[in-house]
């Protein structure tokens, strides 16, 4: 809907359904269309055949417009997996939904229990492990960079690497990766290789310096 900004006082003529969407419906002013809107806001706003809108009461109804539009996307996002608030929030900015209205639609999703953060970090953590086996560092980094608040995302690692063996995870990586580097030469360059890699799968040198110990002297770990 887009409201023009000297948008002057006018009447309803009528209000029909739109072709191509049966839930919007298109608002005649004085026997011209004026902007289109959703189904529910018509009851909402009351609006009839004769009713007369002043430029502040379209206003009115051009905000709450986008709000319902705004709100359905962002469910329409949030249908096909879980999401954080900030992937939310960028996804809304890239459809140029303005940022008070996107307040409200974050707001209201929080109320629909449609938002958690803190739900959303434990799961991703228990799944990134679970399906690749990755370390602390790199499951931290994932969730910060998708948004999770730094403490909900440290606590969520904790947790999950209580229960989770993280030396075990590591060797499970290390086995895979030694015979492509076992041939190497330089003792030194295998173990920088094997560091790098390991590392990048997230987990930490006190972790990864045994490994490498073992694996030089002949080891095959757990």
């Amino acid at each position: 809907m887009q409201m023009q900004e000297d948008a002057a006082t006018g009447t309803i003529t009528s209000l029909e359904s739109q072709v191509h969407n049966d839930n919007r419906i298109s608002v005649f002013l004085d026997g011209e269309f004026a902007f289109g809107i959703h189904e529910d806001l018509v009851v909402k706003h009351d609006l009839r055949v004769g009713r007369t809108l002043t430029p502040d009461e379209q206003r009115d109804i051009e905000a709450d417009d986008q709000y319902v539009r705004a709100k359905q996307k962002a469910l329409d996002y949030l249908a096909h997996k879980p999401r954080t608030e900030q992937e939310v929030r960028q996804k809304l900015r890239q459809r140029d939904v303005p940022s008070f209205v996107i307040d409200d639609v974050i707001a209201r999703l929080y109320e629909l229990d449609y938002l958690d953060d803190e739900a959303y970090a434990h799961d991703y953590a228990r799944n990134r492990f679970s399906s690749k086996k990755y370390g602390p560092i790199r499951i931290r980094r994932e969730l910060t960079k998708r948004g999770v608040d730094r403490h909900l995302a440290e606590t969520a690692v904790e947790e999950l690497f209580a229960e989770k063996d993280a030396t075990a995870a590591a060797w499970t990586h290390a086995k895979k990766r030694w015979p492509r580097v076992a041939g190497e030469d330089d003792p030194r360059r295998r173990k920088q290789k094997m560091y790098r890699y390991l590392r990048r799968r997230g987990f930490t040198s006190d972790t990864i310096y045994p490994i490498l110990d073992e694996l030089e002297q002949g080891g095959g770990g757990p």
